[in-house]
């Protein structure tokens, strides 16, 4: 009977069993730890991933590659555990993967979800957690000035204008997207030779009485005008109301040299220069080449000032044609680029508050520059010397054409004019002037602030490359490139970098 009494006395198994189930619950409290620190770790990383790929996705809006983009970004801060699956960060499994578009084509949102194993939950019934991701990126509302400076002479004409008028316009496409206007975002373009055209209705830019229509024959002045030389007014945004210009003509030449002299021999029945206003197809204008004839010769298409129309901007750019003879003066490109962005230049392109102020809130300005070639003064002699032309404007044979050191009219006149006061002036002693004026043109640009990328396309020339580079706010902001590919990849990224985003959600 003592025995039984001490028996149902003794509680020890029960202190057992009970500690053994309190550690039960103190078990799940500490696995739920580890879990969830997993979890927490999970969101972390999905929260960057998508975030990454949002941004990624708005950058590239409207590239036919845009949802594949995005999924490789995701993936590269996500680190899949093997090709193609759908496994990554702590062997979670991502279960949904959500892309949209909204608000005319402007935002990207991207939605996933992903399911991360237990490690000590499980053996509570608890298999997996879940963690979810929601992230929109957007173009920002910042706004900008840019100014297109394209490369149009001689040498540009066939595939080269063609990869250019593609390039430019997936520029143009990047930045607006499929919207006409975008809020606070204004675009010029200036197309150059050796000389730039700022249209033929602004006669009231240039120096009075300096405008004499008897020497056009029998067309008109279209716009292009001579270099501000004197006092290097080529290296300045003054407008035309302190310094005016001097409006280009290419004199006729009938009857001054000998048929084998190379020239612009022209008369009043004889003009046969391309009409940059009504361009003509690239095959008729590349026909005529070098043998165009008139007072306007080399002179290109007219700028086009800082407007918000997409549909005018792609409108200019596919009638860019190639314009021959002269040669390149990227220096004066740059400079009317400038010109376009500038706000000493206010209300002088037809906008009354444009362009505007250096620091105005919230808006950026850009120039883009872009060349083929080195900066210099072409000399076509109708027939290098040892070949025979017995047809054209001026048969017969050209055999006999031999260069005596000058060269084509530019805005800078003839090459041995030397309106550049180099001493000894020969092409090379006049590529080096120009290209000084056009660094120290670059520096002054820069200066104000204004961010300038450089394209060289097709260039060899390391003198050239290098102008270019050293022009460039950054050197990541020039790009150098040798086919019609890179070009285009030149302007994708440049359009890329141009679009300003940022996350809304």
């Amino acid at each position: 009977m003592t025995r039984l009494r001490k028996l149902l006395a003794d509680r020890r198994g029960a202190v057992a069993m009970l500690a053994g189930l309190a550690a039960i619950p103190l078990l799940a409290i500490a696995g739920a730890a580890i879990d969830l620190t997993r979890l927490y770790l999970l969101h972390s990383r999905l929260v960057t991933s998508v975030d990454a790929a949002a941004l990624a996705g708005a950058r590239v809006i409207n590239d036919l590659d845009r949802d594949a983009q995005i999924q490789r970004w995701f993936w590269a801060n996500f680190t899949r555990e093997r090709q193609l699956g759908q496994t990554g960060f702590l062997g979670a499994e991502i279960t949904s993967f959500n892309i949209s578009v909204e608000e005319s084509n402007r935002v990207v949102r991207l939605r996933v979800r992903a399911a991360l194993p237990t490690t000590v939950l499980r053996l509570f019934g608890q298999d997996t957690l879940v963690a979810t991701a929601d992230h929109a990126a957007r173009r920002q509302d910042r706004g900008m000035e840019l100014a297109l400076v394209l490369d149009v002479t001689g040498s540009m004409a066939g595939a080269s204008m063609t990869a250019l008028r593609d390039s430019a316009t997936e520029l143009i496409t990047i930045l607006f997207g499929p919207n006409e206007t975008v809020p606070n975002f204004y675009m010029s373009v200036v197309p150059y030779t050796s000389m730039v055209n700022i249209g033929r209705g602004r006669t009231n830019w240039l120096a009075a009485g300096s405008l004499d229509p008897t020497a056009y024959g029998s067309t008109v002045w279209r716009g292009c005008v001579q270099a501000r030389h004197q006092n290097r007014e080529d290296e300045t945004d003054t407008p035309p109301t302190i310094v005016p210009f001097q409006p280009y003509v290419w004199p006729s030449t009938v009857g001054r040299y000998s048929p084998n002299r190379g020239d612009n021999e022209w008369s009043t029945w004889s003009i046969t220069e391309p009409n940059p206003e009504s361009p003509a197809s690239d095959s008729a204008q590349n026909a005529i080449g070098n043998e165009a004839r008139g007072p306007n010769l080399g002179c290109g298409r007219a700028i086009t000032p800082l407007i918000q129309s997409r549909a005018t901007l792609l409108t200019e750019i596919a009638s860019l044609r190639a314009t021959h003879r002269g040669g390149t003066m990227a220096n004066l490109g740059l400079q009317m680029g400038w010109a376009t962005l500038s706000p000493r230049w206010r209300g002088l392109w037809g906008s009354a508050t444009l362009p505007l102020a250096y620091d105005t809130p919230y808006m950026d300005k850009v120039l883009v520059l872009m060349t083929d070639g080195n900066n210099e003064w072409h000399d076509w002699g109708e027939g290098a010397p040892g070949s025979c032309r017995t047809s054209g404007s001026n048969p017969p044979c050209r055999s006999g054409y031999a260069s005596d050191g000058d060269a084509d009219m530019t805005a800078y006149g003839r090459l041995r004019e030397n309106r550049l006061g180099v001493a000894g002036i020969t092409n090379a002693r006049a590529l080096t002037e120009i290209n000084a004026r056009m660094s120290r043109l670059c520096t002054s640009i820069k200066a104000t602030g204004i961010i300038v990328y450089t394209v060289t396309f097709n260039v060899g020339s390391s003198t050239t490359q290098n102008l270019y580079r050293t022009c460039a706010t950054r050197p990541e902001y020039y790009f150098n490139s040798p086919d019609a590919a890179s070009l285009r990849a030149a302007f994708r990224e440049i359009g890329g970098q141009l679009a300003n985003l940022r996350l809304i959600r």
